[in-house]
């Protein structure tokens, strides 16, 4: 299949408008219900293997765990001492692929300093011998291989952590990257070769033949328009919705599902300043991250239990101490309390269903099944194992359709940012952007970042930040309209520009110009601008420094282990 956006324009999808019309006339080989990495990733292998494709969701894309997780592209050191070895070992092939390949724009490296305290665990020979896998399935090159440490060295390196007990340290390498952009490049490109995607698009039902799906029955969320979806085959990738949507084809099948939630908090860089990135032990087996990023540090995850309306996970006072807590422990000058938290996100993790495991010792493998109607179910796994996942069940799809089915396209094309098919914007000195935020767009959209400097060359007005040191021009934002398919300010402040947990001030300051800009490009009312911003502002959770009842004390929540069930109220998302 010839790929859009390959003539005048490089880089440009079909408007919304044209997409909605695709998805109601054209019949497809496969219809993907569910835009988070899972089903963004399937589609784009599936769209790369000449496959008619349809990928939509009811919300935007990424917008519930892809954008809600610890934005780690690692191979999951913590799963070395559970002998997880074959999904870290794929997993860090996976980092690679990314970091040197295919989004290395979006995945980049980070190094990781490992504080060992006596009695805790897991402890320093266990994670030592994990970091010379680590270094061996990675290919590790010398100069990012781990290096073990001794207390003095330790201290060295982060003086600020706790003395007593300390036995030394280790530093080594992983990645980090920007999980919403992942999801949202892979399904640029999969819409770049062919297929029809569109966000805001809901499943109602399901129409069979013979027993067999053959549609769906679609609304569009925008329009309230109800249209019929039609495809050879469908794959459920709904994410923490996967078993609910199973139940609109099948009333009566079993769960297979387990969510569990991980929540984030976002904290000033001036109340923990850290040297490295730091990987803490809580004493109970989990790891709890504190992670740099230009000026704050984002601190994660929790691991527990959820059960509930998918859509009302929250990060809650236990989960906020809990995560306080091991931090303080580690770092008692820090004294952080509730009043730092100036954002906080929780996202779901899909696990195996499955009861007596502490939700920690799980394994992240993906789950999939298939219902007696055909439709397949994909969830769960790791957000670095995307890609390897996708290639799986696109195969499987095309095997069905009859097609020949060798290696994955996407094991040597890079993500749409990866590649130069527009000018670089370093090659256009007339676009009145400074250097720092030509980087800073380099960084967000790689080789697109033209895109966005174009339009801030046609309206110099646009070049202007959006708020006082905020991390986005004017400029992304009619791009994000145009070119990225976002329709809100929380499209664009939480997911396209993360500006909420990357500046969680500047994402609050910024969402009145960002609602003003979306408003004149949609033809929106004082209303609708109104309801858009207030829908903004209840999505993002950006703290003003109160927070009543949470606390920087214990190291796990009043009550119950760090790895508990959560009670049915409770909050969300992971790595």
């Amino acid at each position: 299949m010839q790929p859009t956006g390959q003539g005048a324009n490089p880089g440009a999808i079909a408007t919304r408008a044209e997409q909605i019309d695709r998805l109601r006339r054209e019949t497809f080989d496969l219809a993907i219900i569910g835009g988070g990495i899972n089903g963004a990733a399937i589609a784009r292998d599936a769209a790369l293997r000449g496959l008619r494709v349809a990928l939509i969701d009811r919300g935007d894309f990424a917008g519930a765990t892809s954008s809600h997780s610890s934005k780690l592209i690692h191979g999951g050191l913590r799963y070395l001492p559970q002998g997880q070895l074959r999904l870290v070992y794929h997993a860090l092939r996976e980092r690679e692929l990314l970091r040197r390949m295919t989004a290395p724009h979006l995945a980049r490296a980070m190094r990781f300093l490992v504080p060992f305290y006596r009695g805790r665990h897991p402890g320093r020979w266990a994670v030592s011998a994990g970091l010379i896998f680590y270094d061996l399935f990675a290919r590790t090159p010398a100069a990012e291989r781990h290096r073990r440490l001794g207390a003095e060295d330790t201290l060295d390196r982060q003086p600020s952590l706790k003395a007593e007990g300390l036995v030394g340290g280790a530093l080594y390498f992983d990645a980090w990257g920007d999980d919403a952009r992942l999801t949202l490049e892979n399904a640029l490109d999969a819409a770049l070769h062919g297929a029809a995607v569109a966000n805001y698009v809901a499943v109602e039902g399901f129409a069979r033949v013979g027993g067999k799906l053959v549609a769906a029955a679609a609304r569009d969320r925008q329009s309230d328009a109800a249209f019929e979806l039609r495809a050879r085959y469908f794959v459920n990738a709904a994410g923490p919705w996967a078993d609910q949507l199973r139940r609109l084809d099948d009333p009566g099948c079993a769960p297979r599902l387990r969510l569990t939630k991980g929540v984030h908090l976002v904290v000033a860089e001036r109340r923990l300043p850290l040297s490295d990135a730091l990987a803490l032990t809580d004493g109970a087996g989990r790891i709890v991250f504190a992670m740099p990023h230009r000026g704050w540090q984002l601190i994660g995850a929790t691991d527990t239990d959820f059960a509930g309306d998918p859509a009302a996970v929250r990060a809650d006072d236990g989960d906020i101490g809990y995560l306080l807590g091991v931090v303080n422990a580690a770092i008692p000058g820090a004294r952080l309390a509730a009043h730092d938290v100036m954002h906080a996100f929780a996202g779901l993790r899909a696990l195996a269903a499955g009861a007596g495991r502490r939700p920690s010792t799980i394994a992240r493998d993906e789950v999939i099944v298939e219902s007696r109607s055909g439709l397949l179910t994909v969830a769960g796994g790791k957000l670095t194992t995307h890609r390897e996942i996708a290639d799986r069940v696109a195969a499987r799809i095309a095997r069905r359709l009859g097609r020949s089915v060798g290696a994955s396209p996407t094991l040597i094309t890079p993500l749409p940012g990866a590649r130069a098919f527009v000018a670089a914007p370093d090659d256009n000195p007339r676009d009145g952007l400074g250097a720092e935020t030509r980087a800073m767009l380099a960084d967000r959209y790689g080789a697109r970042a033209a895109m966005v400097a174009a339009i801030a060359h046609c309206r110099p007005e646009l070049a202007e930040p959006l708020a006082p040191g905020a991390p986005a021009i004017g400029a992304e934002v009619i791009h994000a309209a145009r070119a990225e398919m976002a329709l809100t300010t929380a499209d664009f402040l939480i997911r396209r520009a993360a500006m909420t947990w990357r500046n969680p001030p500047a994402a609050r300051a910024a969402a009145p110009a960002v609602a003003r800009m979306l408003a004149i490009e949609f033809g929106w009312d004082d209303r609708r601008r109104a309801a858009d911003l207030a829908d903004f502002f209840a999505a993002a959770d950006l703290r003003d420094g109160t927070l009543a009842g949470a606390s920087g004390g214990p190291a796990a929540p009043p009550g119950r282990s760090p790895d508990a069930p959560a009670s049915a109220g409770g909050s969300s998302d992971g790595a």
